[in-house]
Parts: structure tokens; sequence; C-alpha cells
């Protein structure tokens, strides 16, 4: 497919107005399209995503440095060059949150999740010096580097401490036992 008007014609128009690709599928329903590739192989023909073989069928120039191409709705073997975008991973991942494209994904819940552990500034040793400390809230939340809310929270055992970063999903649960 060199043109968009060949892609078009290989795939089923629906009323809505996506162009449903009829060809070969990647295992997560996007097209997978044998087109031009600017970004990776100077213009050579390659097998690639359809948002992007559109992209590239369009533009005839490489997908600039940290820009990411993508669909816009939510079909996704949809090959409608008015449903493919190209914009800045700070936009993409803008448009994400917007649309809540990941709310309620269990594996970007437990990826968040993993992140936070490993922020955590927080030990089984640091809260157990904040249990036991004499020292004011405001005190140890200076020498901790910790805000006042933290401490509180420290001392009233709201917070879990996690023996390293991994733990599966209901390793708070767990960590945190049935009083």
């Amino acid at each position: 497919m060199r043109t968009i008007e060949e892609i078009k014609g290989r795939c089923f128009i629906t009323e809505d107005g996506h162009w449903l690709w009829k060809g070969a599928l990647r295992p997560d329903g996007r097209a997978n399209i044998y087109a031009p590739d600017y970004t990776r192989w100077q213009g050579d023909m390659r097998t690639q995503c359809g948002t992007r073989a559109v992209w590239h069928c369009m533009h005839r120039k490489p997908v600039p440095e940290g820009y990411r191409v993508f669909g816009t709705c939510t079909e996704k073997a949809c090959c409608n060059p008015a449903h493919v975008r190209c914009a800045s991973e700070e936009d993409f991942g803008l448009w994400m949150r917007k649309n809540g494209n990941y709310k309620g994904k269990t594996n970007r819940i437990l990826a968040n999740r993993a992140i936070g552990r490993k922020r955590s500034v927080f030990t089984q040793e640091s809260i157990a010096y904040i249990q036991t400390s004499d020292k004011t809230g405001r005190a140890l939340a200076r020498e901790l580097g910790v805000s006042e809310a933290s401490v509180s929270k420290a001392r009233r055992g709201d917070i879990v401490v996690f023996a390293g970063a991994a733990g599966g999903m209901f390793s708070g649960l767990i960590q945190r036992g049935a009083a």
C-alpha cells in the first residue's frame, strides 16, 4: 500500500466513518499494513501498525523524535486518516488521561502501585523510629523530609510498608492483616 486510496480500498467503511481494515490484524486487533516506513527504513516498504502506515502514506516523512502516532477512535482496526493523530509523548499521555483509556485496567493499576512503592521514602525502620520517637510530628517531619500528615499516618499505622518494590495485587491486605 503506497497511497491512502489503496488502504481505503482494502477497508470496510462503516456508517459512522470508520475504515475497518479487512487484511491481516496484529494480535491486539490493530491493522497490520505493508507500507512505506519513513521513520525506520527511509521509505522502504515494511509491515507496520495501521495508524503508523496511514500517517506515513499521508505525510511521506518520518514521525518526529519523541512523537507517537495513534488512533483517536475506539476501533483498533480503523485506518481513517481523520482518526489518526501524531502528537508528542506528553500530549499522548494527556489525551489518554482525558479519555480514561487506562482507567480500571489491572496491569496499569499494578504498574502504578509498583512505581509508588519505589518512590516511597518510608521503610520498616523509619516507621518504627516514628512510632517510638518522643519528638513532635513537626520535628520528625523536618528531620525525615516528609510531610507532617505522613508522620501522623505512620504513627497511626495507616502507612503500609512493603518488603521490596515487588508485591502482588493483594500484598497490601496481607501485610496489614485483619486486626
